[in-house]
């Protein structure tokens, strides 16, 4: 694959450029091959119904967590550009998986605090250990919860509701579904948040219908085919920006977030002025 290149006079192998770039952005096969890589081993028996994600058949939520923890290295520049003229005193992290993001926004903002929240039992364990590693115990709180959960009864999760700056990272997919329900979710989104001043979302979209691209990242088709699977209905990125608009959001900036179809988005709320 042209990842190596041996130096005879020197005798030593060490990575081409091809290879660095592997290695930069490995976190993408972690997620495929570990975090999806059950689901691709069990699509046979998921057809035929002999298997259910019920059963078992699951992503592997601290492998994906661990991939997105590994794209940061690439990733953080473009959030801290991103998130550089936000002000805030408490952030909740949405689908925080190894908490990689909320460490690094607390870790840099004196005074600040934050709580992330994620339904899987194994990415709470990994954030836990990693937030007790940089010794931000007292400032930082792991709630393992269902985002649906927090979004519909947000007087049960006071210090998520109490946050004036909220992240999402790659989890906002599995709620939106199609355009009957982009609108109705992210209402109840904002709503959930009365303190919020920004919202940070950063997801992965489709192409628009016609315009696949003539050479499409594996990633892009492991992804697609694991949401299909799942029954989950990926956007466009236009698809996405209606939704924002639809439900009261201001987007203020977006970028690339690094793979061909991420995006990061910084939205403003109604209290975005206050």
């Amino acid at each position: 694959a042209g990842l190596l290149a041996h130096d005879p006079a020197r005798a030593e192998v060490a990575p081409t450029s091809r290879g660095r770039h592997a290695h930069r952005v490995r976190g993408y096969f972690t997620a495929t091959v570990g975090g999806f890589g059950d689901v691709f081993r069990s699509l046979d028996s998921l057809a035929l119904g002999r298997d259910s994600f019920a059963s078992g058949a699951l992503q592997d939520g601290h492998l994906t967590a661990l991939g997105c923890a590994q794209n940061w290295t690439f990733q953080k520049p473009l959030f801290d550009e991103a998130t550089a003229g936000l002000a805030f005193t408490h952030a909740a992290d949405i689908g925080c998986g190894a908490a990689t993001r909320l460490i690094h926004l607390v870790e840099s903002r004196p005074g600040t605090t934050g709580i992330g929240v994620d339904v899987n039992a194994e990415a709470c364990q990994l954030a836990r250990q990693n937030v007790k590693r940089a010794g931000l115990d007292d400032r930082i709180t792991i709630v393992q919860a269902d985002m649906l959960d927090v979004v519909s009864d947000p007087a049960a999760y006071p210090q998520v509701a109490e946050a004036d700056l909220v992240t999402s990272y790659f989890i906002l997919h599995h709620f939106v579904g199609g355009e009957v329900g982009g609108r109705p979710f992210l209402t109840a989104f904002r709503e959930a948040f009365p303190a919020a001043r920004h919202v940070v979302v950063a997801d992965g979209f489709t192409e628009e219908p016609g315009e696949r691209a003539p050479v499409t990242p594996l990633f892009t088709l492991a992804y697609e085919l694991f949401h299909d699977v799942m029954g989950i209905g990926l956007q466009t990125h236009a698809a996405q920006r209606r939704h924002f608009a639809d439900a009261g959001f201001t987007v203020l900036s977006e970028i690339e977030f690094g793979h061909p179809l991420e995006w990061l988005f910084v939205l403003g709320s109604p209290r975005e002025g206050e």
